[in-house]
This record gives C-alpha cells, sequence and structure tokens, in this order.
C-alpha cells in the first residue's frame, strides 16, 4: 500500500474501521462497514489498472460481497443462497487464473508436488466437514459443490505457482492461503461454536484476500522481480 495516494489511505481507514467493528461490536453491525472495503478495492482497481477492465474481478467482488453479507446476517438461515453465491465466486477465480497464464508444458513432478502439498488441506477439510455435518441436513448437495469449487480453487492457484513462479501468481497463491484458513474458521464459528475472536480472524484474512487478488490483477508481469528472484 501506498500511503502517498488517497484511495490507499481509504482503503486502510476502512480496514481499520471494520476490524474495530468487529472487535468492540455485535457482528451484524460488520454489515454497514465491510461493503465499503470492498468499494474502496474496486477504486484502486479502475484507477491503477493497465489492462482492460475485468468484469470476471469486479462481478465476483461483487458477489463475495452479497455473500458475505449473508454470512454475516447467519450462515445457518442462508447456508444454500451462500454456497450458491461462493461456488460462483471460486468459479470466476479459476477463470480469472486461467486467463492470466500462458499455456505451458508441466512436468510430472509439479503434479505430483501438487498432489502431496493437497492432502494436508483435504484431511483438514475432511476433519471440519464431519465436525459440522450435523448442521448440513438440506443443505448438503448445495455444499459439496461450494466445498468442491473451494478446493478447486485452493489447489489451482497451488498448481499455477508451482508452474509458474511469477508475481501474479505468488499474490494468488498467498490469497488463496487465506481463504483456506478463513473457511475453516468461518465453518466452526458459524455452525459449531460462535467467537468473537474468530469473527475478527475472518474479517482480517478477508481483508487480506481483497489486497492479494488486487495485486494479482494489477501485476502486469514486470513488477516484483526482485521478489521472486529471491525465491527461485
Amino acid at each position: 500500500m501506498n500511503l502517498t495516494k488517497p484511495t490507499h489511505i481509504a482503503f486502510i481507514v476502512t480496514a481499520l474501521v471494520t476490524l474495530c467493528t468487529a472487535i468492540f461490536f455485535e457482528k451484524f453491525c460488520l454489515v454497514y462497514v465491510q461493503p465499503f472495503t470492498v468499494f474502496t478495492i474496486l477504486i484502486i482497481y479502475f484507477t491503477e489498472k493497465k489492462e482492460p477492465t475485468s468484469i470476471l474481478y469486479i462481478l465476483a467482488q461483487l458477489i463475495g460481497l452479497a455473500g458475505g453479507i449473508l454470512l454475516i446476517l447467519g450462515m445457518r438461515n442462508h447456508l444454500k443462497t451462500v454456497s450458491i453465491l461462493f461456488s460462483l465466486f471460486y468459479v470466476l477465480y479459476l477463470r480469472l487464473m486461467y486467463i492470466r497464464n500462458e499455456k505451458k508444458d508441466t512436468p510430472l513432478r509439479t503434479y505430483f508436488y501438487v498432489f502431496l502439498m493437497s492432502l494436508p488441506v483435504l484431511y483438514i477439510y475432511y476433519t471440519v466437514i464431519n465436525t459440522i455435518s450435523s448442521e448440513l441436513k438440506g443443505a448438503a448437495i448445495y455444499f459439496s459443490f461450494l466445498m468442491f469449487f473451494m478446493l478447486s480453487y485452493i489447489i489451482t492457484a497451488l498448481y499455477y505457482y508451482l508452474k509458474d513462479k511469477a508475481p501474479s501468481n505468488l499474490w494468488m497463491l498467498i490469497a488463496a492461503i487465506n481463504l483456506g484458513f478463513m473457511n475453516v474458521i468461518i465453518g466452526l464459528n458459524e455452525l459449531y461454536m460462535y467467537q468473537t475472536i474468530f469473527t475478527v480472524i475472518v474479517v482480517f484474512c478477508s481483508l487480506c484476500i481483497q489486497f492479494f487478488v488486487l495485486k494479482f490483477m494489477l501485476n502486469d508481469g514486470t513488477e516484483d522481480t526482485d521478489i521472486m528472484n529471491m525465491l527461485s
């Protein structure tokens, strides 16, 4: 973030207000402040993008916002709708990754690494789903689609980064890791045992996701070469 740019300052301010709201007020109050973080991120995107406007990215942000509001209102009451919205959200992110990655041959070892690294993720989600399974009655099919697309997004982000360690793939991988962790917390917080600290963690992770996906969208392949050299 560049503190000399008003749009960046606006995002930091809205992010801090959202975090403070999560800490000091009822969860419902987030409905009134959370949307401003999305709007400020979109303003940064519109003012700094170097490529044609991505309708997929904008649509993903709006769908994510709608789903996030329903989560705040209560995941139990809106499980089917939340599952549909976030399934679409992950499909759009999958498409964005596909569009922004060149078609290259993938070494066999890359698939092997992806398989090995995916096993702990699958185990964690298997354990969490078993824990909350009693709350999924009546929406199990919708939730199954949600899990499929969400895990596909995380594993695909890992695949693209291992295949091509470009800065944009690094940012999307970091966003996917944040999202994977956040979804575990959401499942436990909404369908097993509510804790305010879990809500704060979810809000913080969602802000990180917005930031790193923005970096993914703004990266034109010529920036952050020093970072990639250190990682190679």
